[in-house]
């Protein structure tokens, strides 16, 4: 007795015949278009309508070790100098102290810190972004040289109580001016919208087919 079988494979339930779902895109193609539209239009109200925000922001390092060491140790020093091994640890250390600490007091004034890689391509030990927002440009530019000043001396003054305060010393550098920008950006969140509004056009379309393939298929 013999048996006969089919060799053609069967095609399972679950499969997705791209065609067809290309064509469902393509016809309803409107409906992608009014909700990327919509998608657009929303976000680009709703960006204009809320109110302007500034940020000014200032690359900040670890101050010189060198200049630590000359004004604590050995003023009027040659710029040339060579800490022993055991000093060098301890200033570093030093070094540290008073970096940190300063930024301990930004983030107490409302300073966003943020750490990055080296700006200037001297690998920089540390580099961090500071930066404050506010209402108006001038008022984020004070805000954050106003922090950035306290941070500066209130670190010395915790951590080097002895010197002068005509001191050369400074808690962490600057690596650059202030850098301004404006939080209102209408055409980026309209661009985002539309985006965002033909991913779910789209989506709603695709299921849309593969509800109506699915019931097909359980009908047949």
């Amino acid at each position: 007795m013999s048996i006969s079988t089919n060799s053609k494979p069967r095609p399972t339930d679950d499969e997705i015949d791209l065609i067809p779902l290309l064509q469902a895109l393509w016809s309803s193609k409107k409906t992608i278009i009014a909700t990327t539209v919509a998608g657009a239009i929303v976000s680009f109200t709703i960006s204009a309508m809320s109110p302007e925000q500034w940020t000014a922001s200032n690359y900040i390092t670890k101050s010189s070790l060198y200049s630590l060491y000359k004004e604590v140790k050995e003023k009027g020093a040659s710029p040339s100098l060579n800490m022993p091994p055991l000093e060098a640890e301890l200033y570093s250390s030093i070094q540290n102290d008073v970096f940190y600490t300063a930024m301990g007091v930004m983030a107490a004034n409302a300073i966003t810190l943020r750490e990055t890689v080296p700006k200037t391509g001297k690998n920089e030990s540390v580099l961090y972004i500071a930066s404050a927002t506010a209402a108006t440009e001038a008022l984020a530019r004070a805000q954050l040289k106003a922090a950035l000043d306290t941070a500066n001396a209130q670190a010395i003054a915790l951590n080097l109580p002895s010197l002068s305060t005509s001191n050369s010393v400074r808690a962490f550098n600057l690596l650059d001016e202030a850098k301004i920008t404006s939080s209102k950006n209408t055409k980026k969140m309209a661009l985002l919208g539309g985006f965002l509004g033909l991913i779910l056009g789209s989506f709603f379309v695709i299921g849309k087919f593969l509800i109506r393939q699915y019931k097909h298929t359980h009908r047949s």
